[in-house]
């Protein structure tokens, strides 16, 4: 497994750069989020061809994979994903074009 940061003018420069205001369901799903070192807000749409999103709570977000993740971005890439191969080799086909995207915020209670 290889973590790569995404270099992107969206992303926040440390890991609570970036606040998750929602989270909507779309064809695929849409992020708005908020960015706090230039007060700026940005939106995020996936459409179609997801295989699968899961989001985890700040607890949850230092364990397996993802303790590795570098504190100094908000974006990362990770290349030979733990969790697709969780789906299994039979999917392997449709995995093969896949990839897995981490996009770190902090959430607002």
């Amino acid at each position: 497994m290889k973590i790569e940061k995404i270099n992107t003018s969206a992303a926040g420069t440390w890991a609570r750069d970036c606040e998750l205001i929602c989270l909507s369901h779309c064809k695929g799903f849409r992020i708005t989020y908020h960015r706090d070192e230039d007060d700026t807000y940005w939106s995020v749409r996936c459409e179609g061809g997801i295989i699968a999103y899961k989001v985890i709570s700040e607890e949850f977000s230092t364990v397996g994979y993802l303790i590795d993740l570098p504190v100094d971005a908000a974006f990362f890439e990770i290349l030979d994903s733990p969790w697709m191969r969780e789906f299994g080799q039979e999917r392997a086909r449709i995995l093969d074009k896949c990839k897995h995207y981490v996009l770190q915020f902090e959430t607002v209670a």
